[in-house]
């Protein structure tokens, strides 16, 4: 039997994704019309692609080459051009049909139709991504709500079980920790390089510093008052971080997979603007240790030793000012490197500094850790100490010290000396 002419195969594409784009719409846009959507997205407009699925297997199978016993033989089966546009509609029916699903399955667990979408366009794109992207949705909302976390650190060491920790933060950081093994196993894989690096190094650094930054977070949050918490800063502290660093992380992974530049790629109008938004989050999540600073320094925040106080409210206001003004200058230098960059030059093993020429993302990576460094010294000092005025001081001298090595940090490399400008 002659195949279907070109031009009634290519209607026939043109029609089934029509149809599914319009399921797609109704899912996004119509959500709460359950009987619109679910009629489109659920049953009718899978039932039709699937129709025209069955036709096309059933006329044209019998003389198919191929099979699937092996990638080449799957590439021999789809040369035919009526097989390809079936397997175009199965693609079509099925994914919309796990679309519908993940809806009603969102809608049950009462998640927010705006964290949703973007697992909708996932799956409406790429098929499993999104039901990945799903699985990790619901389950950290679940965590969050579920208290959860609470009943974890209930099998915790005793010391650990006095810690609290914001379960929404702490789902964040869990859910971002799940995002680490798929690039892994990229990272794993794929052999491409960009400037000598694997491709997916940097999605990995940023989301393992993501993870920690979130915990942290989740730690400081609820050693803030309610009153604090409830209010337009204190919400920020979550939402103006969380949403931005999610989404960091798909652009920087999303240039990955291309093998290009995240950073300082302002090669077209488009890259630029994506750019220049990358910064702009860049800063929301900078300034939520300055928002956290400010709740852990107010008067009803929890009463703690002046030690431990000092330390965190010091130490997340200098992750802020030092990490803006570090990343400042990385933005306004359009490179990580000042100075010429010699071929082979030795860099720091795992953090990659240059030891040639002047590197900012040193002063860069200190100041952004100073919310963990200063108040782990902060704890060993009121461990070691308990006296109040001793451990005041010895606070207030090393956040001194740490944000002096940083400026000196950030000075050398200014000067394209590297390291502290010592090697």
């Amino acid at each position: 039997m002659e195949a279907l002419p070109m031009p009634t195969l290519d209607a026939a594409f043109a029609l089934g994704s029509q149809l599914a784009v319009l399921g797609w719409l109704s899912l996004i846009l119509l959500p709460r019309w359950r009987g619109v959507s679910e009629l489109l997205a659920g049953t009718a407009i899978p039932a039709t692609l699937s129709l025209g699925y069955f036709v096309l297997i059933a006329v044209y199978w019998h003389e198919a080459k191929g099979g699937f016993s092996s990638l080449d033989a799957v590439a021999t089966l789809f040369d035919s051009k009526p097989l390809l546009l079936a397997g175009w509609l199965h693609y079509l029916a099925f994914d919309l049909f796990l679309g519908n699903w993940i809806l009603r399955r969102a809608q049950e667990e009462a998640i927010p139709h705006w964290q949703n979408v973007p697992v909708l366009l996932a799956t409406f794109l790429f098929g499993p991504i999104g039901y990945l992207a799903f699985l990790i949705l619901r389950a950290s909302i679940r965590t969050s709500r579920n208290d959860r976390i609470a009943r974890l650190q209930a099998h915790l060491p005793a010391w650990l079980r006095a810690l609290e920790l914001d379960p929404r933060l702490t789902a964040a950081g869990l859910a971002m920790l799940a995002l680490m093994l798929p690039t892994a196993l990229a990272y794993a894989i794929d052999q491409r390089l960009f400037q000598d690096t694997s491709v997916w190094t940097k999605p990995l650094k940023f989301e393992a510093s993501l993870v920690l930054y979130f915990l942290t977070l989740a730690l400081a949050l609820p050693l803030t008052s309610k009153a604090f918490q409830a209010s337009r800063l204190g919400r920020y502290a979550f939402w103006g971080v969380v949403v931005p660093g999610f989404l960091e992380v798909a652009y920087i992974g999303w240039r990955a997979s291309r093998a290009e530049a995240s950073h300082y790629n302002v090669a077209t109008w488009l890259d630029a603007t994506l750019y220049g938004a990358m910064g702009i989050g860049a800063v929301m999540i900078t300034l939520g240790s300055g928002v956290l600073a400010y709740g852990l320094a107010r008067r009803d925040a929890t009463p703690l030793a002046p030690a431990l106080r000092w330390s965190l409210v010091i130490g997340f206001a200098l992750t802020c000012i030092l990490g803006l003004v570090s990343g400042a200058a990385l933005s306004g230098n359009g490179s990580h490197f000042v100075g010429t960059v010699p071929a082979g030059h030795a860099t720091l093993p795992l953090f990659g500094w240059s030891l040639a020429i002047g590197d900012l993302r040193v002063a860069h990576f200190l100041g952004l850790h100073a919310l963990q460094i200063i108040p782990a010294f902060g704890l060993l000092v009121w461990l070691v100490t308990h006296q109040p005025r001793l451990g005041t001081a010895a606070v207030g001298l090393f956040s001194a010290a740490y944000a002096a090595v940083t400026m000196m940090a950030l000075v050398a490399a200014l000067n394209a000396r590297p390291l502290f400008g010592l090697s």
